[in-house]
């Protein structure tokens, strides 16, 4: 969702904001994309709160062409639609496995967090580092936060769960250890390994140019149904590629059991139907994309670009 005072940076959460003049895009996990009634966990309260979802992209947004108008913006039309329905990333094939188990720190305090989401990054970096290289695109670690409170010092704004912005991923610690404490243990693990690789998928984008281009497309759409769409196609593509990551690794981390079958429910059961701007996708569109991206553990299997918008909704 976006904040108007954000000069700087372009914010997401369930809705996305461009702010005026900025080069600078942020993504987050915001808290309208959540299950809903009646579809917590058997170990969890009614009022379970999920995270949400948010897009996000690095610096170097396309800003609004001006003049505004089609013959202004169709050259530089055709160069963003090249980038998100034809890329490079869709072609690399199945991508490798990370061979890394999950890591066993459990959300009992901000340090074990931390060290949660440091180990699970290192991974995510060694499986996707080859796949960018190999599509011809810079591969760029992205940076870590994970903070507790308001203590995180960023001109993001870190008002939901998880956030991608400008090439730091900000994770709140406190919805996990929330989570952790509260609910079920074993839904705090999957919903954290989700949104961590789902803000590395926008990372992934940003490194293939997918993530300014569609800014871009959004900002010039004509109408607010088109953004939405637009805003959609983005998220769903970011958990394909969680999904990917996962499915590349899943004899190793291990993703099979009980933790298979609790990851399936934490992607079946998030939506943005709590979301009136319907940025992020409906619940049943979100677990399509989810466990398309895992069965085939294959990025060409995440191009929401192309597909049609019945299965964006």
């Amino acid at each position: 969702m976006g904040n108007g005072r954000w000069g700087r940076v372009v914010l997401i959460c369930a809705a996305l904001a461009v702010a005026a003049g900025s080069g600078v895009l942020a993504a987050r996990l915001a808290e309208s994309d959540r299950p809903t009634t009646g579809t917590v966990p058997p170990t969890t309260a009614v009022t379970t709160p999920t995270p949400t979802l948010a897009p996000s992209a690095p610096s170097g947004v396309p800003e609004s062409p001006s003049p505004t108008g089609p013959t202004a913006t169709a050259e530089p039309m055709a160069i963003q639609n090249r980038t998100v329905l034809q890329s490079r990333l869709y072609k690399v094939g199945r991508i490798p496995a990370s061979r890394c188990k999950e890591p066993t720190a459990r959300a009992t305090s901000l340090a074990k967090v931390r060290l949660y989401y440091t180990e699970f990054l290192a991974c995510l970096n060694k499986s996707w580092e080859p796949v960018i290289r190999e599509a011809g695109f810079k591969f760029r670690p992205p940076k870590l936060v994970v903070y507790a409170g308001k203590s995180a010092n960023s001109f993001c704004d870190l008002t939901s769960t998880a956030v991608y912005c400008d090439g730091t991923i900000f994770m709140s610690a406190d919805y996990d250890l929330k989570n952790h404490a509260t609910y079920d243990p074993l839904w705090a693990r999957t919903t954290m390994a989700f949104l961590i690789a789902h803000e590395y998928g926008h990372h992934v984008q940003a490194m293939a140019g997918i993530l300014q281009a569609s800014h871009f497309r959004e900002q010039v759409s004509s109408s607010t149904t088109m953004q939405l769409l637009e805003s959609r196609r983005r998220e769903l593509q970011a958990s394909c590629l969680s999904g990917v990551y996962l499915g590349a690794d899943k004899q190793f981390f291990p993703a099979r059991g009980s933790w298979l079958l609790k990851w399936k429910w934490t992607v079946r059961n998030r939506g943005d139907e709590w979301n009136p701007k319907r940025t992020h996708g409906n619940k049943t569109s979100h677990s399509r994309w989810s466990r398309a991206g895992f069965d085939a553990a294959d990025p060409a299997a995440c191009n929401t670009f192309a597909a049609k918008p019945a299965s964006l909704n």
